[in-house]
């Protein structure tokens, strides 16, 4: 069994990776589809949430490769290639978490945050749903399939779905 944080965040890639698959099969104009309430249109949302949860990496390791620059410019496939290398480094991470201690750098919007580690974790993941959630909702305020992307349809698809 796996801890309970390893499970959040495979359940974050879960189901962010079904959010980018979903819309990799929507014609290209309703990519651009938005509502009132959402941060955006579909695909500027999911380069928000791919940029952002990459942006975290780099904070929680010091390493600026990992950032995603220009995430808007990128289409779909690239952007969900490159959700599948952060989730795999966010893996490592969670294997090796005592390991990290960041400090969150003064900036004109915040001051310093020392031992951010957990800040940064509960950020990814809140992030993510927040996200998912104006994908979501858009799709269904169009009138479009919204797919079931929540805990129980994690566990069902990777638990009980593999056992039958």
């Amino acid at each position: 069994m796996l801890a309970p944080l390893d499970e959040q965040f495979r359940y974050h890639t879960w189901a962010t990776l079904r959010v980018i698959d979903h819309c990799l099969e929507l014609p290209q104009e309703a990519l651009d589809y938005t509502i009132p309430g959402t941060m955006g249109t579909i695909h500027d949302t999911i380069a928000h949430l791919v940029g952002a949860d990459s942006w975290y990496l780099t904070l929680m390791t010091g390493d600026e490769s990992l950032g995603i620059r220009e995430a808007k410019s990128l289409p779909l496939s690239e952007l969900r290639a490159r959700f599948v290398e952060s989730s795999g480094v966010w893996q490592r991470i969670l294997a090796h978490l005592d390991d990290y201690d960041p400090t969150l750098p003064e900036d004109e919007d915040s001051v310093e945050v020392p031992h951010a580690r957990n800040l940064l974790l509960a950020q990814a993941l809140h992030h993510g749903d927040d996200h998912r959630t104006h994908v979501w909702s858009i799709l269904g305020a169009k009138g479009l399939e919204v797919p079931e992307a929540d805990v129980w349809m994690y566990w069902w698809d990777t638990y009980l779905k593999s056992a039958d």
